[in-house]
């Protein structure tokens, strides 16, 4: 509802009080102070935030999702292309992927830039996971070959593991952390990482150009897009064998699975949709087909509903997904070029 539809305030008597009209004036007024002042915010909504990352304006957004309007905007390294989020949802950390070669460090807390962790000797950062201390993330360098391990509150590099693969781009971890999967674009390979030996195990070989890849804990598999042929594919990461595959695909850009992981979500960049299959038994669900030149990229979980929140990088929006209906249920202003994203819980 409007200011202007609401019904005017009766006049008052020596008494102050204030009318709804002015109630909601001054929570606006504040709200608008703060996100132009460039303060903390801090979502007291049920419904949280989403911080995003924007390619193309170096930064990311801050989204209150009940007044669907940015709230704040952080600046970021050069190119950010991957943003996640520690558990404890206190701090934020962005891969700054294209002329950055950087880790972008963000106290959600203060909604301030904390620090810049500078890479120089590993580029092209891209693939990126929090550790559950809350203090570590693990991410590839895609120009180095490698996979490193970064304190965040320190700043320091803990260690960096060769996969001697070309291309290391997208990470995923195991359950228990002891294990990381890196794909190889170029190499046609995914690098199986021993994490606290720090150390590789062994190269699996894949489809062309593997680059989205999720593990699916419950059932031990392994879930990647291959770019060149537009697969999707399901392994055992100890046999190698191969559970499932389907193509169609143009640029299956991530896999998310649904939080029982009975659903995996697959939004494809060039073919602007979204598909959806049934892990368990191995069948595609449904398609759903996203606005004309959408460019669906980044993906995230609602932390406790079935919703996915998916950055359209060609139409400057990210859209709430309602996974067991395969319906767009709402969508939120973003800057230019978005791709990942985290939920910030409401506190």
């Amino acid at each position: 509802m409007t200011l202007e539809n609401q019904t005017p305030a009766r006049k008052q008597s020596r008494h102050v009080t204030f009318s709804p009209v002015l109630l909601l004036a001054f929570v606006f007024i504040t709200l608008m102070g703060c996100a132009s002042s460039g303060s903390a915010y801090v979502p007291k909504q049920a419904d949280g935030a989403l911080a995003v990352v924007n390619k193309s304006d170096n930064s990311v957004s801050v989204i209150d999702l009940n007044s669907k309007r940015i709230v704040n905007t952080l600046p970021t390294g050069q190119g950010p292309h991957e943003l996640v989020l520690s558990p404890d949802l206190r701090w934020a950390v962005s891969t700054d992927f294209v002329g950055g070669n950087s880790l972008s460090v963000f106290d959600m807390q203060a909604q301030t830039l904390a620090r810049t962790i500078e890479l120089s000797a590993l580029p092209g950062l891209h693939g990126i996971r929090f550790l559950k201390d809350n203090e570590h993330v693990i991410f590839t360098s895609g120009k180095a070959q490698k996979v490193g391990i970064a304190n965040v509150i320190s700043g320091e590099v803990v260690t960096s593991i060769n996969t001697d693969q070309a291309t290391t781009h997208m990470l995923a971890l195991s359950a228990d952390e002891a294990t990381a999967y890196a794909t190889n674009i170029r190499a046609n390979s995914i690098s199986v990482i021993d994490v606290a030996k720090r150390t590789k195990t062994k190269d699996i070989a894949t489809e062309a150009m593997p680059e989205a890849i999720n593990y699916r804990k419950s059932a031990h598999e392994l879930w990647y897009g291959a770019n060149q042929d537009g697969k999707l594919v399901v392994i055992d990461p100890d046999t190698e064998e191969v559970l499932a595959s389907w193509d169609g695909f143009t640029f299956p850009y991530r896999v998310l699975f649904n939080h029982d992981e009975t659903v995996a979500i697959v939004p494809d960049f060039r073919a602007h949709n979204v598909r959806f299959f049934d892990t368990n038994t191995k069948q595609e669900l449904a398609t759903l087909a996203l606005e004309t030149q959408a460019g669906p990229q980044g993906i995230v979980l609602h932390p406790s509903k079935d919703i996915a929140y998916l950055s359209l990088n060609l139409k400057n929006k990210v859209v709430a997904i309602d996974i067991a209906k395969q319906v767009i249920i709402e969508e939120y202003p973003t800057g230019n070029n978005p791709d990942g994203l985290v939920f910030i819980q409401a506190k």
